[in-house]
């Protein structure tokens, strides 16, 4: 679970990352990124990624994956954009393409 100060919550925030932050891809996720001074993010499913238990679950997935590299990020404001298909991946798939996502952001 991500604590508080770590977890974007403000639909504004969320817009202004996706609008004005650099992003890099993979099969199943964008992230969306900007430089901030303490590392918080955003997860976003859309209903083609499954229904609100695929979802949910997804999320809670990437939140423990997400709290296991967070002494090793830089701190940004980061937004994760599922796309469909994500929510086939085992949790150990999920767990590398996410963290490949997030090495990026450190580059």
């Amino acid at each position: 679970m991500l604590a508080r100060p770590n977890r974007l919550t403000s639909g504004v925030d969320i817009r202004q990352v996706i609008k004005s932050g650099r992003r890099s891809s993979n099969k199943i996720a964008t992230i969306h990124f900007l430089p901030a001074s303490i590392a918080a993010f955003a997860i976003v499913t859309s209903r083609a990624v499954g229904n609100a238990v695929v979802r949910n679950r997804l999320r809670r997935r990437t939140k423990a994956i997400i709290s296991t590299h967070l002494d090793s990020l830089q701190p940004v404001r980061a937004v994760i954009r599922y796309r469909a298909g994500a929510s086939e991946l085992a949790f150990d798939e999920l767990t590398e393409k996410i963290s490949e996502l997030l090495k990026r952001v450190n580059q």
